[in-house]
Order: structure tokens, then sequence, then C-alpha cells
């Protein structure tokens, strides 16, 4: 399911992403409706209670590894910006 999310909402939309998450599901960003594209996306990965994983696969290539809540808003705030510089909004695809 993608959601269209604007930008001056994004860190809203992380902090109810968190609050939801299960163990092991993902939650892609993209410009994209489509969460197959080949372009820019970030994904966020839930691996176990507290800790979450951030990968970035566009202008960068990192990963950023047992993030706790206050990590994982901290770098997907720094990372949006440089990923989708023009963009007004993006798309979240959970799964």
């Amino acid at each position: 399911m993608s959601k269209k999310i604007i930008i001056d909402k994004f860190e809203e939309y992380i902090i109810g992403c968190i609050d939801e998450m299960e163990t092991g599901e993902k939650v892609i960003f993209t410009k994209d409706e489509n969460p197959l594209t080949k372009d820019k996306k970030i994904t966020l990965i839930k691996t176990d209670d507290n800790t979450f994983n951030i990968l970035e696969d566009g202008v960068n290539e990192f990963e950023f590894s047992d993030l706790d809540f206050n990590g994982v808003i901290k770098h997907l705030l720094e990372i949006q910006p440089k990923e989708f510089p023009d963009c007004t909004h993006i798309y979240s695809h959970r799964g």
C-alpha cells in the first residue's frame, strides 16, 4: 500500500510509523508511487522491539544499524533532503 506524504508532515509520519511497526516490517520511502522503482529509496526496517535499521539506496549508499526511536527520526530527517531534494512529497510503501 502506497501513501503520499507531504514533506512538511514527514517527521509526524515517521513517528506514527515507528509506533505502528511490527518486528520484521519494512517501510520504503521513494519519490515514485511505484515501490519497485530503480530510483532513490530509503528503507526503514524494524529489527527488534526498539531497534531499527535504515538502508539508503540512492545518492549515497549507507546502512545505519541498531538505531533507537530518536536515532531513526534524526537519520531520516537528515537523509530525506539529500535523497529527495526537490520533492514536495514522497511515497511510503509498507509491507
